[in-house]
Protein backbone atom coordinates (compact mmCIF):
# COMPACT_ATOMS: atom_id res chain seq x y z
CA UNK A 1 0.00 0.00 0.00
CA UNK A 2 0.86 3.82 -0.52
CA UNK A 3 -0.15 7.40 -0.13
CA UNK A 4 -0.12 8.73 -3.45
CA UNK A 5 -0.99 12.54 -3.71
CA UNK A 6 -2.50 14.32 -6.75
CA UNK A 7 1.06 15.94 -8.10
CA UNK A 8 1.25 12.04 -9.18
CA UNK A 9 -2.17 10.71 -10.18
CA UNK A 10 -2.01 13.51 -12.30
CA UNK A 11 0.87 12.44 -14.32
CA UNK A 12 -0.90 9.66 -15.47
CA UNK A 13 -2.90 11.56 -17.30
CA UNK A 14 -0.15 13.33 -18.95
CA UNK A 15 1.42 12.76 -22.08
CA UNK A 16 4.65 11.07 -21.89
CA UNK A 17 6.43 13.44 -24.51
CA UNK A 18 5.02 16.58 -22.47
CA UNK A 19 6.61 15.25 -19.69
CA UNK A 20 9.14 12.32 -18.91
CA UNK A 21 8.03 11.46 -15.55
CA UNK A 22 4.66 9.98 -16.94
CA UNK A 23 6.53 6.56 -17.46
CA UNK A 24 7.83 6.44 -13.92
CA UNK A 25 4.20 7.04 -12.24
CA UNK A 26 2.20 5.01 -14.03
CA UNK A 27 4.85 2.16 -13.05
CA UNK A 28 4.59 2.89 -9.43
CA UNK A 29 1.03 3.80 -8.94
CA UNK A 30 0.28 0.16 -11.25
CA UNK A 31 2.76 -1.55 -9.26
CA UNK A 32 1.04 -1.03 -6.01
CA UNK A 33 -2.49 -0.37 -6.76
CA UNK A 34 -3.82 -0.26 -3.15
CA UNK A 35 -3.74 3.19 -1.94
CA UNK A 36 -4.30 4.98 1.31
CA UNK A 37 -5.50 8.58 1.19
CA UNK A 38 -7.19 11.19 2.74
CA UNK A 39 -10.12 12.42 2.36
CA UNK A 40 -9.97 15.62 0.28
CA UNK A 41 -7.86 13.16 -2.38
CA UNK A 42 -10.57 13.30 -4.98
CA UNK A 43 -11.52 17.16 -5.17
CA UNK A 44 -7.70 17.64 -5.06
CA UNK A 45 -7.50 15.06 -8.14
CA UNK A 46 -10.43 16.52 -9.76
CA UNK A 47 -9.29 19.93 -9.38
CA UNK A 48 -6.09 18.58 -11.41
CA UNK A 49 -8.28 17.52 -13.91
CA UNK A 50 -10.04 20.90 -14.54
CA UNK A 51 -6.63 22.64 -14.64
CA UNK A 52 -5.28 20.12 -17.41
CA UNK A 53 -8.32 20.56 -19.36
CA UNK A 54 -8.38 24.55 -18.68
CA UNK A 55 -4.58 24.58 -20.27
CA UNK A 56 -6.19 22.24 -23.61
CA UNK A 57 -3.80 19.13 -21.88
CA UNK A 58 -6.87 17.23 -21.72
CA UNK A 59 -9.13 16.94 -24.38
CA UNK A 60 -12.70 16.94 -23.71
CA UNK A 61 -13.34 12.80 -24.31
CA UNK A 62 -9.89 12.32 -21.59
CA UNK A 63 -11.84 14.38 -19.42
CA UNK A 64 -14.77 12.57 -18.94
CA UNK A 65 -12.84 9.08 -19.01
CA UNK A 66 -10.64 10.49 -16.11
CA UNK A 67 -13.72 11.54 -14.15
CA UNK A 68 -15.09 8.07 -14.83
CA UNK A 69 -12.13 6.68 -13.52
CA UNK A 70 -11.80 9.17 -10.82
CA UNK A 71 -15.15 8.06 -9.44
CA UNK A 72 -14.89 3.98 -10.37
CA UNK A 73 -11.31 3.99 -8.68
CA UNK A 74 -11.33 1.63 -5.57
CA UNK A 75 -8.75 3.69 -2.50
CA UNK A 76 -8.85 3.29 1.09
CA UNK A 77 -9.52 6.85 2.16
CA UNK A 78 -8.89 8.11 5.63
CA UNK A 79 -10.36 10.72 7.41
CA UNK A 80 -8.10 14.02 8.11
CA UNK A 81 -9.86 15.03 11.89
CA UNK A 82 -7.70 12.30 13.52
CA UNK A 83 -4.47 13.89 11.77
CA UNK A 84 -5.26 17.74 12.61
CA UNK A 85 -2.90 17.86 15.14
CA UNK A 86 0.07 16.76 13.52
CA UNK A 87 -0.40 18.58 9.89
CA UNK A 88 -0.75 21.46 12.26
CA UNK A 89 3.06 20.69 13.62
CA UNK A 90 3.48 20.80 9.51
CA UNK A 91 2.12 24.32 8.76
CA UNK A 92 5.63 25.82 8.45
CA UNK A 93 6.98 23.63 6.05
CA UNK A 94 4.05 22.18 3.87
CA UNK A 95 0.38 23.20 3.32
CA UNK A 96 -2.59 22.07 4.60
CA UNK A 97 -2.80 19.77 1.71
CA UNK A 98 0.30 18.06 1.53
CA UNK A 99 0.45 17.85 5.36
CA UNK A 100 -2.68 15.59 5.00
CA UNK A 101 -0.98 13.24 3.12
CA UNK A 102 2.48 13.21 4.95
CA UNK A 103 0.10 12.35 8.23
CA UNK A 104 -2.06 9.92 6.54
CA UNK A 105 1.18 8.01 4.93
CA UNK A 106 2.90 8.56 8.70
CA UNK A 107 -0.35 7.26 10.57
CA UNK A 108 -0.65 4.43 8.43
CA UNK A 109 3.34 3.84 8.18
CA UNK A 110 3.38 3.66 4.71
CA UNK A 111 5.62 5.68 1.72
CA UNK A 112 3.92 8.83 0.67
CA UNK A 113 4.56 8.52 -3.57
CA UNK A 114 4.61 12.55 -4.71
CA UNK A 115 5.52 14.48 -7.68
CA UNK A 116 6.25 17.59 -5.42
CA UNK A 117 9.57 18.23 -4.99
CA UNK A 118 8.84 20.90 -2.20
CA UNK A 119 7.08 17.53 -0.24
CA UNK A 120 10.19 15.33 -0.71
CA UNK A 121 13.04 18.53 0.23
CA UNK A 122 10.92 19.57 3.34
CA UNK A 123 12.30 16.74 5.52
CA UNK A 124 9.69 17.03 8.16
CA UNK A 125 7.85 13.12 6.96
CA UNK A 126 7.89 10.64 9.31
CA UNK A 127 7.25 8.08 6.72
CA UNK A 128 9.03 7.25 3.62
CA UNK A 129 8.66 9.73 0.62
CA UNK A 130 9.22 8.90 -2.89
CA UNK A 131 9.33 11.63 -5.53
CA UNK A 132 8.90 10.66 -8.93
CA UNK A 133 11.84 12.50 -10.51
CA UNK A 134 12.96 12.96 -14.14
CA UNK A 135 14.76 9.59 -14.85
Amino acid sequence: MIVPDASVVALIFSEPEADPRVEQATQILTDDPEWVVPEVWRTEVLSVFRGLRRGAKLTADDAERSLRWLQEITVVTVPTGPFLARMWELRDNLSAYDAGYVAAAEAHQLTLVTADRRIAQAGVARCPVRLVTLS
